[in-house]
């Protein structure tokens, strides 16, 4: 205990009881404040261990929390928690909505869209340590959606200054942004392919919202979804061989995954109106927004449909949750 600072010394084992073998050990000493992280990093290793894939407990969520406020009127805030929905801490609050929290690839920082300017909305991004943002644009019309390409070097954008939503990239380096689509629909909901290399997005080119891709240079865009009449919200897994989404069923907006080789949709959820899909950094589950016993809630589910859980929160509507990436 120096200084008053309580020292644990933690110790684990693994063992295969068939084989009468350890697969694991370690013992090394944790400072108090510290015992959450290394239990999450020990959860990882067992999980890796076991399952043969790296875990994800020792990564956090972001999400946007809405409060009323004793004058009635409502606080929006800009939350970060681990991936279980403990330890929420406050990054930004405004009485004006906040929306659409992307991590950085480095998870360093966030970009989000906010109205706290009520003429139009901004993109920002913010580093998470210091609190310093960045106006990314705040162009006339629609600002909205940023999406982090995966070596960090772009975003991509839902912009309507030319007076139809399209896609657009900005390069973050120079600030030069560059159109993607082009077409009378609209074009929004943009997400990066794993390599990086095209964009997914939601348009309703086809007269219901449905998902295509195109290159993140342009061109020529390809559907991608066909069951249904809403499928929107794309988001990628990280090995880029699964597509999550908003799809609507039987009078429900539900999670579902289309296995891309195969073609194969498969509905995960149950509710009634679930939304905003996020994988988690090794694709085995995806995190959602839904609502429970009259408030906004967060879900997640396995890639499979076979594993539900609900995270409650001490207050407020939660909803646009974004998974981090690896904690650097």
């Amino acid at each position: 205990q120096p200084k008053g600072t309580i020292t644990y010394v933690i110790q684990f084992q693994l063992f295969d009881v068939y084989k009468e073998q350890q697969l694991l050990g370690f013992s090394f000493p944790v400072k108090s404040e510290s015992l959450r992280v290394v239990a999450h990093e020990i959860s990882d290793l067992i999980y890796e261990r076991l399952i043969g894939i790296r875990g994800a407990f020792n990564t956090q969520v972001a999400y946007i929390t809405a409060r009323k406020t004793s004058n009635g009127g409502k606080k929006y805030v800009l939350e970060l928690s681990d991936a279980d929905g403990y330890a929420p801490a406050e990054i930004l609050s405004s009485t004006r909505p906040l929306m659409s929290p992307a991590w950085s690839p480095d998870t360093l920082r966030i970009a989000y869209v906010s109205f706290e300017n009520k003429e139009v909305a901004a993109i920002y991004t913010q580093v998470i340590g210091t609190g310093v943002r960045r106006k990314i644009s705040s162009v006339k019309g629609i600002n909205g959606s940023p999406a982090w390409s995966p070596d960090g070097k772009w975003l991509a954008l839902t912009l309507s200054h030319k007076g139809n939503p399209d896609i657009y990239v900005m390069e973050l380096a120079s600030g030069r942004t560059r159109q993607v689509t082009r077409s009378r629909a609209i074009d929004t909901e943009p997400a990066w392919s794993a390599d990086g290399q095209s964009i997914i997005f939601t348009s309703d080119r086809s007269g219901s919202p449905q998902i295509y891709e195109i290159a993140m240079t342009g061109g020529a865009a390809k559907r991608l979804t066909f069951e249904g009449r809403y499928n929107a919200s794309p988001a990628i897994s990280p090995d880029g061989k699964t597509l999550a989404m908003v799809h609507f069923n039987q009078g429900k907006y539900q999670i579902a995954v289309l296995d891309r080789p195969s073609g194969v949709l498969r509905v995960l959820t149950d509710g009634q109106l679930d939304e905003s899909p996020s994988f988690a950094p090794n694709g085995s589950m995806i995190l959602y927004a839904t609502q429970y016993r009259g408030r906004g809630v967060l879900g997640a589910v396995s890639t499979d449909g076979r594993v539900q859980q609900r995270f409650t929160f001490a207050e407020g509507d939660v909803r646009e949750p974004s998974w981090s990436p690896y904690i650097q």
